[in-house]
């Protein structure tokens, strides 16, 4: 046999493809990922990219996509996407819609696409940076494509970079331990599994791997620590809190200091997957319910009616938003609470709160959900469900009043 002869067989074996994953190559990755491309795959859930392409289309007329999207089983199209504003740093930029049909002109200029224009600021705001991590993971899983991983790899070094002495991670609105928009969840949800032994995130490795654990340690601390307490009662979170002295804080002009339910709800279900939890945990999670409980609203519902069009700065209004009374309506949450006196508060741009959300104006009204029903999952079936194996004589649900103070 000559030695050019066994070369090619050798770069035959390396680029043979069978079944759904592809091996080391030494084609041109392009070719690689064009032939991906052409296969099919299994959907990946694109729900936790919601967030993003609400505020991607949030500024067109009906609030729809006047472009083509890519379905969720185009896993490498998506892929793709997210490589190309992925900014050298490792994070990326808000409000992209990943699901875009982009041409390769709008791709080009971008990081991954060779001519090295910044893309945006990275962020982990609005469900940002930690999604397309995980993305990313389970593209790999399938593709075995390790241009994923090695993306996923970079976003990881970027979460890790960005905690702060405090133990939390910004979002972009201020430098503050950000609950609002998932950043502290969203985050310690991902390095709790990129620091784990799990198949997902097998491509981390042991450096990564424990540093991610020593990360999401110190994020568990802080967040237990952020905890906002009411005459010594322990309730639930802010979306800001000062790095320094942990306190809740302004960020925007109209996200006053505050206990806030909706960004609470997300920080209670990452408490409650920590399996064998302190006390100190079991407590956390027990107060917040307890409050979610105490501070619900029966006998109101919010009505969408028609109203004249109007464009925002920051969306598009064909509709206006009414506090109904209506006794048959299940129990709801405000947004904000008052730091003091526990009551429903509202806040326009000027920094101007209310205690109504009649006085809000429109553009107020219609551009942030002032109500919603966020932990009602939370108290009907996933508290129960953890009360019972961690805190099976302590069900605060059936104990109004109980004290839980730390």
């Amino acid at each position: 046999m000559t030695r050019n002869h066994a070369a090619s067989i050798v770069a035959a074996i390396v680029v043979f493809y069978t079944g759904p994953c592809f091996a080391a190559s030494a084609q041109p990755e392009d070719s690689i990922v064009a032939a991906a491309k052409t296969k099919e795959w299994k959907a990946i859930d694109i729900r936790p990219f919601q967030s993003a392409i609400h505020h991607a289309v949030m500024k067109f007329r009906g609030q729809k996509a006047p472009y083509e999207q890519y379905p969720p089983e185009k896993i490498i199209h998506i892929g793709e996407n997210i490589l190309a504003y992925q900014n050298s740093g490792g994070g990326w930029p808000k409000n992209i819609d990943w699901t875009r049909v982009f041409s390769p002109e709008e791709l080009t200029p971008l990081p991954h696409g060779g001519a090295g224009k910044p893309a945006g600021d990275s962020t982990f705001d609005n469900d940002n940076t930690w999604t397309q991590i995980g993305y990313l993971a389970q593209v790999y899983e399938q593709s075995h494509l390790q241009r994923y991983a090695d993306s996923a790899l970079k976003g990881i070094d970027y979460i890790l970079a960005e905690q702060r002495p405090s133990g939390g991670w910004r979002g972009s609105d201020v430098d503050a331990i950000t609950f609002n928009d998932g950043v502290m969840a969203g985050v310690l949800r991902t390095i709790k599994a990129a620091g784990g032994d799990t198949q997902l995130y097998s491509f981390v490795d042991d450096t990564r791997r424990a540093r991610a654990k020593a990360a999401y340690e110190k994020g568990i601390r802080c967040t237990l620590d952020c905890q906002i307490k009411v005459n010594g009662r322990l309730t639930a979170w802010c979306e800001q809190h000062d790095h320094g002295d942990l306190k809740p804080i302004w960020a925007r002009t109209f996200e006053p200091p505050s206990i806030t339910p909706d960004e609470s709800v997300d920080v209670v279900r990452v408490l409650m997957t920590i399996d064998n939890p302190l006390p100190e945990v079991v407590r956390a999670v027990q107060a917040a319910v307890a409050w979610f409980d105490k501070v619900k609203i029966p006998g109101i519902r919010i009505e969408k009616v028609p109203a004249e069009p109007v464009e925002f700065q920051f969306h598009y209004s064909d509709y206006e938003l009414v506090e109904v009374k209506d006794p048959n309506a299940p129990p709801i949450w405000a947004r904000y609470y008052d730091l003091d006196t526990e009551k429903p508060i509202f806040c326009n741009r000027e920094r101007k709160i209310t205690s109504t959300f009649a006085e809000l104006n429109r553009e107020r009204r219609t551009g942030t959900a002032w109500y919603g029903y966020w932990p009602a999952k939370l108290l009907t079936k996933e508290y129960p469900r953890w009360q019972k194996r961690w805190a099976p004589n302590d069900n605060v649900l059936t104990k109004p009043g109980a004290n839980l103070a730390r």
